[in-house]
């Protein structure tokens, strides 16, 4: 039923108060909906078994596990040069460094892995008549690469050294994974796995029966996925040897985690 207005404008008062008596019921009906259904909740969460104060638990903890063999290697190496002014040492480090750029980008090395890291400008001194002077300048120029077909690692060496010559040197080649957190989530998957057989036995033992799960914590380090392999190198050259051999080895990630079970009696 709708309120009604008269042709003067004025509001039929026994329509607009019935209205108001309606929706006051209706809102009282809500109330009493809500408190029956709060108060059923409350009476269904107490008997159910759960995790409060005086749920006896039991804690254990799971430590896991995880290996792959890496997907690709990182390599850091420096372009180095001396010049006369810091005008012609950038120019010859400059020419030295698309060189090698160009080098590993024929070996399949993709642009987006290629990157340019640091670049030093700086005044080589030596002394003249007890007083140090400017003798030249040194370029620095550090680049970053990320190979991701290690079957062609060797020889995208090989190539960057003979463009680089003896103004390249390899910092460090470290074999990584693509993607570290699928192995860190297997680790956990193990360390959660290892957590439940282990509350199974401990609870069987004391005569007891595992209830619900309270509380579950992971509690690995974020520090990242790191292998026992690690070759660092000076001055990688022209005469470095043709298909430089290259063992990636694996990696393995740690996973630790704690669970909460409440014990109920068999």
């Amino acid at each position: 039923m709708t309120e009604q207005v008269t042709s003067d404008g004025r509001m039929s008062i026994g329509k607009v108060t019935w209205t108001r008596w309606v929706a006051a019921g209706l809102a009282a009906l809500v109330v009493a909906a809500v408190a029956v259904v709060a108060t059923h909740g409350a009476a269904g969460a107490s008997s159910a078994p759960g995790c409060g104060s005086g749920v006896p638990k039991l804690t254990v903890q799971g430590q896991g596990t995880a290996s792959a063999t890496p997907q690709t290697l990182d390599l850091s190496a420096d372009v180095d040069v001396n010049g006369s002014s810091a005008a012609s040492a950038l120019a010859q480090d400059n020419s030295v460094t698309a060189a090698v750029v160009a080098a590993l980008e024929a070996q399949g090395v993709a642009k987006k892995d290629i990157t340019t890291t640091d670049l030093n400008v700086s005044p080589n001194y030596e002394e003249v008549h007890g007083h140090s002077e400017i003798s030249g300048y040194g370029v620095d120029n550090s680049i970053s690469v990320t190979i991701r077909h290690l079957g062609a690692a060797g020889n995208v060496i090989d190539a960057a050294a003979a463009a680089g010559g003896n103004s390249l040197n390899i910092d460090s080649l470290q074999f990584a994974l693509s993607d570290p957190r699928i192995l860190q989530d297997r680790a956990r998957h193990d360390a959660v796995t290892q957590a439940v057989d282990h509350a199974g036995a401990m609870a069987s033992a004391a005569g007891q029966r595992l209830g619900s799960v309270c509380s579950l914590t992971d509690d690995s380090s974020l520090s990242p996925v790191v292998g026992p392999l690690r070759v660092s190198q000076s001055t990688f050259s022209a005469a470095a040897p043709s298909s430089v051999p290259l063992e990636p080895g694996i990696q393995q990630a740690t996973a630790q985690i704690t669970l909460v079970y409440a014990l109920e009696p068999r």
